[in-house]
């Protein structure tokens, strides 16, 4: 008897719906239906999770009834009938504040949690700006807050790394393209290149990119087909959105939050070096704030340290509540 009633307080759902006028896809997981709802915006622009998030949030699933959303023009909401002029900031902001109210009137809710990761903390900021009143508390991983400065800081931070040995591949390729800003995405796609050599790229440990793209590849949520469609929506995305990203500054457009805030980045993060989060964190006006480093993880602390993870938003969310 125990064991049915558990089976029916789960929930899994892999759906898709009409968001902004236009067909999006919901990934809706827990262990208790009875648990909050915690809304996670994925990265990039267009680095959709759907592919491998269960994999790597099965602990969460035990606090939370997780919500991850393949974005507009994303993973399995790729579609080529998605309008270029309908992928802008504001058009995402309103779609994220779309699925929050739908989660809170399907569930009969009063408010749900938030998490943004790297491009999607940015919208969740956006959204937080507009409709406080939807959400408990937010957590934003690898926080986006001015993407010039990151590249800055990380340039020096690279530069760094390599002073003791002048004749390594990072430090020839990076004087080869020398300090940002640049204007050829060749030059971007080196610096990306000499990140991911110094393990301060996507995951610091090699063997963990290659568990989540084998997630992606062999999973049931995308397999062979829904990675083709995740880089096709991963390339549409990042054509349309990264100007409108590079002219983004948390610091003067989002100056305060409503809601309690927790910041988590990865010590080794190279992609957006956690000073720049952090400088932005204390001078954040909130009504409660806190910071957490992740010692053994790059720019996906959820992914790369997913127990501590875990515990961090259960303790948090349970403080809130």
């Amino acid at each position: 008897m125990c064991e049915n009633n558990h089976k029916n307080l789960h929930i899994s759902i892999l759906k898709k719906y009409q968001i902004g006028n236009t067909e999006q896809v919901l990934m809706i997981n827990g262990a208790n239906r009875a648990n909050p709802l915690l809304l996670f915006l994925h990265g990039g622009p267009g680095t959709a999770q759907i592919g491998y998030a269960r994999h790597f949030q099965k602990e969460l699933e035990q606090h939370f009834t997780v919500v991850n959303w393949d974005q507009r023009g994303a993973g399995l909401s790729y579609s080529k009938q998605v309008l270029k002029r309908s992928m802008t900031i504001r058009q995402f902001t309103e779609d994220a504040i779309e699925i929050a109210e739908m989660l809170v009137n399907s569930f009969k809710v009063q408010k749900i949690y938030l998490a943004g990761y790297s491009w999607g903390a940015l919208l969740a900021l956006t959204a937080l700006q507009e409709r406080p009143d939807l959400f408990y508390a937010y957590y934003g991983i690898s926080q986006v807050v001015n993407v010039r400065e990151e590249e800055q800081a990380a340039y020096r931070c690279l530069e760094e790394m390599n002073h003791e040995n002048k004749k390594s591949i990072p430090a020839i390729l990076l004087r080869l393209i020398g300090p940002p800003p640049w204007n050829k995405q060749i030059r971007h796609e080196i610096f990306r290149l000499c990140i991911e050599l110094r393990r301060g790229g996507f995951t610091h440990k090699r063997q963990k990119a290659i568990k989540i793209f084998s997630q992606m590849l062999f999973g049931k949520e995308y397999g062979v087909k829904g990675c083709l469609q995740y880089m096709q929506g991963q390339s549409f995305s990042s054509r349309t959105l990264m100007d409108e990203l590079y002219h983004f500054d948390a610091f003067k457009s989002v100056p305060s939050i409503k809601v309690p805030c927790c910041f988590i980045s990865g010590r080794h993060d190279l992609i957006i070096p956690g000073t720049i989060p952090k400088s932005y964190c204390q001078r954040l006006s909130a009504p409660d704030k806190s910071w957490h480093w992740f010692e053994n993880s790059a720019h996906s602390p959820h992914l790369e340290e997913p127990k501590l993870f875990a515990d961090i938003l259960s303790t948090h969310g349970r403080y809130h509540l």
